[in-house]
């Protein structure tokens, strides 16, 4: 049995609901078999990848041995508690046995920056929530291994589900386990807080631009055909907010029809949504809810119903850094990014935005649409067709 409360990762079918969905028996029953195997000794059957939702979430300075990339950026760099990124059936023993090394982001020296990332002067007033997994997928690549604090969003006030898609973003490109944004996340009130004993003489400092923001868009928004196919939400799970928010946007408009809108989250926020009337919304709409499972999992370890992944789909749209890396190596299919109101507008036109957002297109400064930097955008899909990921994980944090 788990000695420590213990949370469980995303699973590769809806539990609840797979028998609706289609998904093929023999798909079905042995990931649900593994999930029931892992709450049998103990584990909160919460199946989420967005374990920082739930109303157990760790608080600042706890010791918490997470497996899940997003959740371990977002817990040490967000909430302030403390973990490394924990590899599959690791994360399980630090579960059964209370215990994690004592190394890495458990340490204070392991916590401190080691890199400025200088982002160049925004309006925040032109910023929208695309800017924030686009610029954690360039920091993560800036940054590499090392722990970075990130510079110019001092007056600007970004909000969890902000953090959350820069966290998920800034995993998907890096290896470091956190970062610090001065004036924004808790260990890091300024840089040379962050810092710990470093000076700032003594410490890299990298002028971010607006044409890497550009590429590191064009990386994402990596395919040229305009026509949707499906809207892919909720990498990693929605948050009630952000359902909240996608029913104001869908409110009073009409879903094309050949255009297929998938939400995923986990069920304790699906439950809550629903209970808010919400839902109710989404459903008008058009939009299918999924639970327990989420798009990383879709079309790897079991192969995606055709009621949510229609085998005639060509190009898909998300407001997600982290699937927008993924997918063309998980499912195959071209993928475009955009804003959560621009994933709207696509669901409803059938096409893609075809424009850059406000906050890249604006200073008059002339870009391209493509990124001309070829080499990284190969890497980034033989990488992704590389990717090999269990069906669960155990997450758990230590008291």
């Amino acid at each position: 049995q788990v000695c420590v409360p213990t949370t469980l990762n995303s699973i590769s079918v809806d539990k609840s609901n797979w028998r609706n969905l289609d998904v093929p028996a023999n798909h079905a029953q042995p990931a649900e078999s593994l999930a029931d195997a892992y709450v049998a000794i103990g584990a909160k059957p919460s199946f989420t990848c967005a374990p920082y939702l739930l109303s157990s979430a760790p608080s600042f300075g706890e010791q918490v041995g997470w497996g899940e990339s997003n959740a371990v950026v977002f817990a040490n760099s967000v909430l302030g508690a403390r973990t490394q990124k924990y590899a599959d059936f690791l994360d399980a023993c630090i579960a059964l046995t209370g215990r994690a090394p004592y190394a890495g982001c458990h340490l204070d020296s392991g916590r401190t920056a080691q890199v400025v990332l200088a982002l160049p002067p925004l309006d925040g007033g032109r910023l929208d929530d695309s800017f924030y997994p686009a610029c954690g997928y360039l920091c993560g690549l800036k940054a590499e291994a090392r722990v970075p604090v990130i510079t110019g969003l001092e007056n600007i006030a970004p909000t969890r589900d902000d953090l959350k898609a820069f966290s998920a973003a800034f995993g998907t490109s890096s290896s470091a386990a956190m970062f610090h944004i001065a004036g924004v996340t808790p260990e890091a009130p300024d840089v040379a807080t962050s810092l710990g004993v470093r000076q700032i003489e003594d410490v890299e400092v990298v002028q971010l631009t607006i044409a890497d923001l550009v590429s590191a868009w064009n990386d994402l928004d990596s395919s040229s055909r305009s026509a949707i196919d499906l809207v892919s939400l909720g990498n990693p799970h929605f948050s009630v907010e952000e359902h909240t928010r996608l029913a104001e946007l869908c409110r009073g408009r009409q879903k094309h029809p050949s255009v297929s809108v998938v939400v995923t989250s986990g069920p304790e926020v699906l439950a809550e949504t629903r209970s808010s009337g919400c839902a109710a919304e989404l459903d008008a709409f058009g939009v299918k809810l999924i639970s327990d499972t989420c798009w990383c999992m879709l079309g790897e370890v079991v192969p995606a119903p055709p009621s949510v992944f229609s085998p005639s789909t060509q190009t898909l749209i998300t407001n997600s850094a982290k699937y927008a890396h993924y997918a063309p190596g998980l499912v195959g299919r071209q993928v475009r990014f955009a804003s959560l109101e621009g994933c709207v507008e696509a669901a409803c036109t059938g096409r893609a935005p075809n424009a850059l957002p406000a906050w890249l297109s604006s200073g008059g400064m002339q870009v391209h649409r493509f990124s001309t930097v070829a080499p990284r955008g190969m890497m980034r899909r033989q990488l992704s067709q590389r990717v090999s990921r269990t069906a669960l994980r155990a997450l758990q944090w230590m008291k």
